[in-house]
């Protein structure tokens, strides 16, 4: 007999081959390789582990016999996200089941965005997940890095049934984050809550809650929650002056219609009126207009609406400026003429 072929990788090659192999789920050869003692901690160049893989790819029979062999739950890739931080993000339920018996844990935030299991179910809508993990201990108020919360990341991404959810079990409508800004200020400055079309706020998705006439948006649901619509963050904003700063005049109606002060000032003396100027959004500023808005309020650098809307260019603005008796700034140069 000639001499018998020895396979025999090095470690680094077992572990790419590992990577692999949970990557097109060949059990066979995971088998093989556990045998030769392959290291389940082996990671491709973004840092992700075997376990990682079958997490983000939804391999919950994969996922399972890592962690019978020892796989590290807690282990972190490159961008500091560990099996749960994924299973969350990706709403893969099943695997988010096998890692909590695994006692991955459910409180630890991801190092790169701070951010914990729960608020990354939350702001992606994954509601399965949501009511999993807080049928599994996790607080409803945990904070992420900043002092956000779970409510705070739904309401800024305006998945109302999270939201509507949350509320429902008794999450604090009017906690602040680290700057100061409370859930009904990140729904205010939501990307999400406008769409294409003609009438972009309208098409944001609603909900129906249980004893309340008709469906309810996010901003609808905090409002009926008694979520403070003069609020002010650390820089001094306030609901109503954050939203005026995006083309929502149906949300500044609502915010005033509930009570909101047209004219208070942030610390550097914007308004509502001086962002709805600014950001060249006439519909908004009719809307603070019909809401009595000081036309003339300037802020710290003496800019008024007026003067900031005809500086940019903002023609339909400065018009309609000028129609409800805005003035220009006191000081102002005027134009010399003929003596």
């Amino acid at each position: 007999m000639g001499e018998q072929f020895r396979w025999s990788p090095n470690e680094e090659e077992m572990g790419q081959m590992l990577l692999q192999a949970v990557f097109m789920e060949d059990q066979v050869t995971l088998e093989h390789l556990i045998k030769q003692k392959a290291n389940l901690e082996s990671k491709d160049e973004t840092g992700a582990t075997p376990l990682h893989i079958a997490v983000t790819r939804n391999m919950p029979q994969t996922v399972s016999w890592l962690l019978r062999h020892r796989a590290n739950c807690a282990a972190k890739d490159g961008d500091g996200y560990h099996a749960l931080t994924w299973a969350c993000i990706k709403g893969h339920l099943q695997v988010v089941k096998i890692l909590l018996e695994a006692n991955a844990s459910i409180e630890e935030a991801a190092s790169s965005n701070g951010k914990t299991p729960l608020s990354l179910a939350a702001e992606r809508g994954h509601m399965e997940v949501v009511e999993l993990l807080l049928a599994k201990q996790a607080r409803v108020d945990q904070t992420n890095a900043d002092g956000s919360t779970p409510l705070h990341a739904a309401a800024h991404q305006c998945e109302v049934e999270i939201v509507a959810f949350l509320l429902a079990r008794k999450s604090m409508v009017n906690a602040a984050d680290g700057e100061g800004w409370t859930p009904l200020m990140y729904a205010t400055n939501s990307p999400a809550a406008v769409s294409d079309g003609p009438r972009p706020e309208l098409g944001e998705r609603k909900v129906q809650v249980d004893g309340v006439i008709g469906r309810k948006s996010t901003l609808e649901l905090l409002l009926l929650h008694k979520a403070d619509v003069n609020a002010q963050s650390i820089d001094g904003l306030s609901p109503l002056i954050i939203v005026s700063a995006h083309d929502r005049p149906h949300a500044a109606k609502q915010l005033l219609e509930a009570k909101a002060q047209v004219n208070m000032t942030g610390a550097k003396g914007q308004t509502a009126m001086l962002m709805a100027a600014s950001n060249d959004f006439p519909t908004v500023a009719k809307t603070l207009v019909l809401g009595n808005a000081d036309v003339n309020q300037a802020n710290l650098k003496g800019e008024s609406p007026l003067s900031v809307s005809e500086q940019l260019g903002f023609k339909d603005v400065a018009d309609l400026l000028r129609n409800a008796g805005a003035q220009p700034p006191k000081g102002a140069k005027k134009k010399k003429g003929r003596k």
